[in-house]
């Protein structure tokens, strides 16, 4: 029964890190695949990438 809930505990910090991609040129893919090997990792390769620009803003200034 431990194993489970450490197993669910550790899939959902991933699912954050992955969310936390999403915004980042890594992605929601590669940061969760990264997380689920090791969430401090994870946490660092999308903090270390940058920002992906927002396309829509850029055209709201034209």
């Amino acid at each position: 029964m431990e194993t489970i809930v450490l197993l669910v505990v550790a899939v959902s910090l991933a699912y954050g890190v992955g969310c936390m991609g999403r915004k980042r040129k890594i992605g929601f893919g590669l940061a969760f695949a990264i997380s689920l090997f090791n969430v401090v990792i994870g946490l660092i390769a999308v903090l270390c990438s940058k920002k992906v620009e927002n396309v829509e803003s850029n055209e709201k200034e034209d």
